[in-house]
């Protein structure tokens, strides 16, 4: 009788370590949070080992039937996953999962505490997302779970076989982002031969393929000068480019960044440039102000109309009051060598005499520094006549410079009210007039000096 109640004992022993618990099959959300942490991880309970009647320096192994398959698309390798047995304070080895060789989870060491069996559980880890481009869609693929013994008499792992799933949500985030766009005309070489520009920086976090495209909010551009009329500059005057692409502002939008992939580390970094060429600034940008408008960067994957990326920036245009007038020749000569000099009167053409920029309307004057013209030499040291005799004035098929019939110290308009321009070439007539003649006659040979200034001033 002790007999057969010694063996009900031990085969109720043996049902008891046969009992499974039921594993849990092992799913990685890789989300905003993840990503942004840099690692993944899922630590499912369910797994037994029974160490059956003897179970010595057993080995757990695991290894995968394959990398993980989406729906469609390419796969995620295996190897971007780790597995490590933990069992209350115990923890294995971390082991890379592979489809090739069954790894151990449990060092020898560990081995011994198997002898006792039980329950563990499976750290599973994607321990550097930074390292793989993960596309939104779910993945999975099954591991097998297995033994290495070196003395065992039914020792079981279960379950044998569990399924690794990872899903990637769908993500457009931004992580640096764009900041208002001031574009600022401060020196007249934007309008010769420099580009103005600014560079805009935009990274996007995502898991999604997308298209970057770009759009203006208003058509023509805001216009701040109450000193002149609107200009009614076109938005189009503004060129964005980004990579290879470059477009005009429009308020329609348009693709800067088409089917941008999803890329290792799952950001995407952008530089969108705005910028004027130079005869864009002259056509549309003359006027001293703030030109402005508002331009919305939007991103976006038909496949995924609840994953959007959207955001508005200010766009504005300051051109400061600029001048500049410069002077081909700081000598002019009206030579009285013959006759029909004195009688006919003497005049000098220079052509681009004045070169005049300005980004206002503007005036230029011109006086003399001194009253008259005065002797330099031995001969007419002392010797002078008034400056009055001098004529300045316009060249043939030129409307814009006015005449002036008679020089004197005080400032005269040469030019009144001209619109803003860059680079506007004068040709001046300096003239004595037969009228005037008579001034010189019975003065000593010589030179006769006047000093002629010029002055641009807004209008």
């Amino acid at each position: 009788m002790w007999k057969n109640k010694l063996l009900r004992s031990f085969w109720l022993i043996l049902l008891v370590w046969y009992t499974e618990a039921r594993a849990q099959n092992a799913q990685l959300t890789i989300n905003e949070a993840a990503l942004t942490a840099g690692s993944a991880s899922a630590t499912p309970g369910g797994y037994n080992y029974n160490p059956g009647i003897l179970g010595l320096l057993t080995n757990i192994m695991v290894k995968g039937n394959g990398d993980l398959n989406p729906a469609s698309g390419p796969a995620i390798p295996l190897t971007k996953f780790t597995a490590t047995y933990i069992k209350g304070t115990a923890i294995g080895t971390t082991v890379t999962l592979n489809t090739t060789t069954a790894r151990s989870i449990t060092s020898n060491l560990l081995s011994l505490l198997l002898l006792s069996g039980g329950p563990f559980t499976v750290k599973y880890e994607a321990p550097d997302l930074a390292a793989t481009a993960w596309q939104a869609g779910t993945y999975s693929n099954t591991l097998a779970f297995s033994l290495y013994e070196i003395l065992s008499l039914g020792a079981a792992v279960t379950p044998a076989s569990v399924t690794l799933t990872v899903v990637v949500d769908p993500l457009m985030k931004e992580r640096v982002a764009p900041v208002d766009i001031a574009l600022l005309v401060n020196e007249l070489k934007y309008f010769r031969n420099t580009i103005l520009e600014y560079n805009n920086a935009l990274q996007l976090q995502h898991t999604i393929p997308l298209q970057l495209g770009l759009v203006a909010n208003t058509e023509p551009l805001g216009f701040e000068n109450d000193a002149v009329t609107d200009p009614q500059t076109s938005v189009g005057k503004i060129q964005v480019q980004t990579g290879a692409t470059t477009l005009r502002l429009s308020t329609t939008s348009q693709p800067l960044a088409a089917d941008v992939p999803v890329p290792m580390g799952n950001k995407t970094n952008f530089n969108v440039r705005f910028f004027i060429s130079p005869s864009d600034l002259i056509a549309g940008f003359m006027n001293k102000g703030n030109y402005t408008t508002k331009v919305t960067l939007q991103g976006a994957n038909a496949s995924y109309p609840s994953n959007t990326y959207s955001k508005t920036l200010n766009l504005t245009v300051t051109v400061n009051d600029l001048s500049e007038l410069n002077v081909s020749t700081t000598g002019v000569t009206l030579l009285f060598q013959t006759a029909a000099d004195y009688k006919n009167g003497v005049a000098l053409d220079i052509p681009n005499h004045l070169q005049v920029s300005k980004t206002t309307p503007y005036d230029i004057s011109v006086r003399t520094q001194t009253a008259d013209f005065s002797g330099t030499g031995q001969t007419n040291s002392g010797v002078s006549f008034p400056v009055s005799i001098l004529e300045l004035g316009l060249v043939e098929g030129q409307s814009v410079v006015n005449t002036i019939n008679a020089l004197s110290t005080t400032d005269q308009l040469l030019v009144s009210g001209a619109p803003p321009v860059v680079d506007r070439f004068l040709n001046i007539r300096y003239r004595i007039p037969s009228s005037q003649t008579h001034y010189l006659i019975n003065k000593p040979a010589g030179t006769y000096t006047a000093s002629v200034i010029y002055t641009l001033t807004a209008h």
